[in-house]
């Protein structure tokens, strides 16, 4: 709570404060910012008044009757009852992020009545953040105030009224004479996973995940986990799973045949064994002691990446990670000729997870379509 006022400014409306010399100027309730008012007192405290009817918190007993309620509250209902696209629970990820834009509006607007949110103070909100958390919170916001109108609490969506922004990609792809020097140099079950990425055009997370368990019928089952939609990733397309069945040809099954060779018992397709196997506790819980954590085959590939030095000219965030194979793979694949969207699990033509009567899965049938590109494959 404020100092009290002053007995000569007593007359004053809320926010209106004396500037230097004869000046008036205003503060913004929400912003805290200071605007100049002129040196007119009548006209500043008509403006101030007018200002506050629009900008302030309204707690009075007209906003009761009517039934307003603050962002902060619908916030949080929103964010309780939010789904994925295909209804289920989100993903931790998912709550995560969605959560960390929902408190960023509502540290400016938790009291305000969601009906008082206007356009200029979501440009407000939006343009003080990063380029890339700005596009993921218009989007959500987005959402939530679509949810205001059809629940009759608001008439506009100034999240949606606001200009989309894009993202300058600093990440450069792959090209196939780089990723061949970084395949070199990397330990046998890295190359298996890079030549498993490439041939099947899978992410990170699915690639890691896959178990022997997977493959039968001649064909490797992939329920596909995608957490949320990524704005410097044009590839991730949807929230939700596919799922892909890719079958078996005689190129992947060299490739898993190469997997397998090594004699060690792991239930996943791609696995290691620590150096550590019964030292410090990991501080990453897995399903098996052999699995491999998604964010270590990035970090071993970062340093084959250096180690080979297959990109001298990139630096920082310029340079391509794991993930990017998907991007050179899909690339291989329509450069064949062939489709990689049902590979891939992009849903624009096709839907790849659909419930039958009895909410059967319908997996989505894909050859591999390609051969892998390095001279050697051993």
């Amino acid at each position: 709570m404020g100092r009290p006022r002053l007995a000569k400014n007593k007359d004053l409306p809320a926010n209106l404060y004396r500037g230097e010399g004869k000046s008036w100027r205003y503060k913004h309730p929400i912003t805290g910012e200071f605007k100049p008012m002129g040196m007119d007192k009548g006209k500043a405290v008509i403006a101030a008044r007018k200002l506050n009817d629009i900008l302030a918190p309204s707690n009075d007993l007209v906003a009761q009757v009517l039934g307003s309620i603050s962002f902060g509250e619908f916030a949080d209902e929103f964010l309780a009852n939010k789904r994925r696209k295909d209804g289920r629970e989100l993903a931790s990820n998912s709550k995560r992020l969605y959560k960390n834009y929902v408190d960023a509006a509502k540290e400016k607007w938790a009291h305000l009545p969601i009906e008082r949110i206007t356009l200029l103070m979501m440009n407000q909100l939006l343009d003080d953040m990063h380029t890339t958390t700005s596009i993921g919170a218009r989007s959500l916001l987005g959402e939530l105030f679509d949810v205001a109108i059809s629940k009759g609490l608001v008439k506009e969506n100034p999240a949606r009224a606001t200009l989309k922004k894009y993202a300058v990609k600093q990440r450069k792809r792959h090209t196939l004479e780089g990723l061949t020097k970084i395949r070199d140099v990397a330990d046998r079950w890295l190359k298996n996973a890079i030549d498993l990425a490439l041939l099947t055009t899978q992410r990170r997370i699915d690639i890691v995940n896959m178990k022997w368990s997977d493959i039968h019928d001649g064909f490797l089952h992939v329920a596909q986990e995608k957490t949320t939609d990524d704005p410097e990733d044009e590839l991730e397309i949807s929230e939700g799973a596919g799922y892909v069945k890719i079958k078996i040809d005689s190129e992947l099954q060299a490739v898993l045949n190469r997997c397998k060779s090594d004699n060690i018992l792991s239930p996943f397709i791609i696995h290691r064994v620590p150096k550590m196997k019964n030292g410090r506790k990991n501080k990453v819980e897995k399903e098996h002691w052999t699995q491999v954590d998604k964010q270590y085959i990035s970090r071993e590939f970062y340093k084959c990446v250096k180690k080979s030095n297959a990109y001298p000219n990139y630096i920082g965030r310029q340079t391509p990670s794991f993930h990017e194979i998907r991007a050179l793979a899909i690339f291989l694949h329509k450069k064949a000729g062939k489709s990689a969207q049902a590979l891939a699990g992009h849903t624009t033509e096709m839907m790849t997870e659909k419930y039958a009567t009895g909410h059967e899965i319908i997996w989505n049938e894909v050859d591999v379509g390609i051969k892998l590109p390095f001279a050697d494959v051993t």
